[in-house]
Order: C-alpha cells, then structure tokens, then sequence
C-alpha cells in the first residue's frame, strides 16, 4: 500500500495536467484514486459515498463502515483555496457525530479532529501538500488516517489524536520561553513574596519588597529568552497573544525595539507575478510564493549565521517562519537550514515578508522591484 501511495504522489508531482483540473477531475484522477490504493471500495456506495448532503451541508464523500459514516471528505479543484469551505464542512461533520473531517484541492490535505473544542484552527491537526512534502513521509500519515482498515477499526481516530497531542506539545514548547519572559516581566506577587521568604530565611531579617524588585530590575535582561522561534498551528491562522517583553514593567523601565517598520505594501491580489528582481539579477517565477522562498533562500546562504532571526518575522496574526513543519499550513524547508517557511500566504503578505526579509537583513525595501502580469 505504502509503495503504491509513494509512486502515486510522486507521479502528481510530474504531471503537468494537474494544473488544469477542476473538480471532477480533482475527485476522479487525485482522491478517489488514493482512496482505491488506501484500500477502499470506490464503486461501492456502502463504503465511499459520493455527494453526501444533510440540509444544507454537503460533502464530497462520506467513508462509511457497516452503514455508519466514519469520516467525512470534501473536495474542491487543484489549487482553490479551501480556508472558506472549512465551516460548512465541519458543521456537517459535528451534526452527523463524524470523528475526523478532510478538506483537500487534490494536493493540499487538511485534517481536523471534528469533536475537538474550539473553532477549525483548534480542530485542525495536521496537513499534507502532496506537491512539496515529501511523499515517503507523507504516505505513513495518510494510511494511519485514511486507510480502510484503520478508519473501521477506530485506529485512525487513535492515529489522529497522537498527531493532535504532537501538535499541541510543539506548540506548548515554543510558548514556554513566552510564559517564562512573562513571568518575569510583570509584577508577579507570589515570584516576589517567594524570593522574599527565601531570603529572609537565610538572613533571618525582614526583607523589604523594593529590594526585590530592584534585584529582578538589575538582572532580568539575563534571564530574558530573545531568541524565541514564533508559535503557529493550522488554518486558518490563530492569534496567539504573547507577553511583549520590550514592557519591562517590574519596575516600570523599557526596552529600545528591535523590529523595523515595514511600509504598507501595494495591492498584489488577484495579480499574478512573472519576475522579481533583487541584487542587480532578474529572476522569472511562475507563482507568489517562489519570491519569497528564492529570497529565504539567498539569505540563508549569504546570512547562514543569523538567518535563524527571520524566526521574528511574523504579522499580526500570522507566523512566517518555524522550526516545525507541522506548525505551519504549507511549509517549505529553507535549503541549508532547519527552518520552514509558511508558503500559503497571500500575494500581499508574500510582498510584505519579502520586504521584511530584506530590512532583516540590511537591504532597502527599494532593492526589490517585481514585474507582474
């Protein structure tokens, strides 16, 4: 099975076809044949049932066990954007009581837990892009959550959840240097009184509060942790609200900030890019995010010291860069790094993280001019 799914992705990746899909294709030439190799039945109804509708909800297909849906599928064509089909899918899914929901265009692959709390982003638990990840590692996934045997047996549910805690673990372990700045940082009464009863039992005098204060004043710049990798988990993109250690308020002082202001970028949606050129050299691409990952690129092997300080690079909302790839919604490695690259981003926040990229690194946003159709 595993050898069948490895070829399969690996011949979507050659197939010049595949840009030129649209649903039906999708769902006949990409997922109905990946789920024959997984080991369903896809002309029988009992098992893959095509079009399943409650109301208003609908979906591609619903995998189905001794007449009970297991897993519910929804389809759109190669390369449509699937973050505004995420609620109908997963209202369906909660209404019909089904464990595990997918979303997928044919290449990119989003998988949520439909019982867990909270909205797509906290149900979402892994995702797969057949095009840029690595079919040996995508396969094991994909038949621990979508094969036959696994999806009747609930093991694929057991499968879904490990990778959920794994998510949560990773995510758990970038915010830790976050909570611990925060504790710092801010006036905490029981780190004081803590450090106060300490030292009084060792002195054996009353201590008063100031000169702890001032002690954390003195030495928190030492116990600050700067070099953070930014938090993300699935899509659509959560805001994670993280302590702001340039407020340094144990003792009301500030810190001068790192980050330079990036300007406004124009207005790229619905254009489409032909080159960019950076250095005095014209480079043809054929989508947005090529910019962004030649760029990553570049500087990765020109700047490979520091090039970990694009791990601040982040918007609002969003988180750019990670260490984990399973952090990110389609992440690109970075050649020559161990740092992803979020590469499902818009033509306007492609623009913006290049040009951040650029005053990162000592270059003026004026050194990038892109030529678009």
């Amino acid at each position: 099975m595993k050898k069948e799914i490895v070829s399969f992705i690996k011949s979507l990746k050659t197939n010049k076809k595949l840009e030129k899909f649209d649903e039906a294709s999708t769902k006949q030439a990409v997922v109905l044949r990946l789920l024959s190799f997984l080991g369903w039945d896809i002309f029988n109804v009992d098992e893959v049932y095509p079009d399943y509708a409650v109301n208003s909800h609908s979906a591609s297909y619903a995998l189905r066990d001794k007449n009970s849906n297991k897993l519910l599928i929804e389809v759109k064509r190669v390369h449509e954007k699937l973050d505004n089909h995420q609620k109908p899918l997963l209202s369906l899914a909660a209404q019909e009581k089904v464990d595990i929901s997918v979303l997928t265009n044919g290449i990119i692959w989003w998988f949520y837990l439909t019982k867990s709390d909270g909205n797509s982003q906290d149900k979402w638990f892994y995702s797969a892009d057949m095009l840029k990840q690595n079919e040996d590692a995508i396969a094991p996934n994909l038949i621990d959550l979508l094969g036959k045997n696994n999806v009747a047996n609930g093991q694929a549910l057991k499968a879904a959840q490990a990778l959920n805690q794994n998510k949560n673990q990773k995510m758990a372990a970038d915010v830790i240097p976050e909570a611990w700045n925060k504790l710092v940082t801010q006036p905490n009464l029981i780190l004081v009184e803590l450090l106060r009863e300490s030292t009084e039992k060792i002195c054996g005098c009353k201590v008063e509060v100031r000169l702890i204060e001032r002690f954390l004043e003195k030495h928190l710049d030492t116990w600050l942790i700067t070099n953070r990798p930014a938090v993300t988990v699935g899509p659509p993109p959560k805001v994670i609200e993280i302590p702001n250690p340039e407020k340094k308020t144990v003792a009301n002082y500030s810190a001068k900030s790192p980050k330079k202001s990036i300007p406004k970028p124009e207005n790229y949606a619905d254009k489409e890019i032909k080159s960019f050129t950076f250095n005095g050299k014209t480079n043809p691409v054929r989508y947005w995010e090529d910019l962004l990952t030649n760029l990553c690129d570049y500087f990765a092997a020109i700047h490979s010291k520091d090039f970990e300080k694009v791990l601040w690079i982040s918007g609002e909302d969003k988180t750019y860069f990670s260490r984990y790839s399973d952090q990110l919604r389609i992440p690109e490695k970075i050649k020559g790094t161990d740092i992803y690259v979020e590469t499902k981003l818009g033509p306007d926040e492609i623009v913006k993280t290049s040009r951040s990229l650029l005053t990162e690194f000592g270059y003026e946003v004026g050194d990038l001019t892109i030529t678009v159709r």
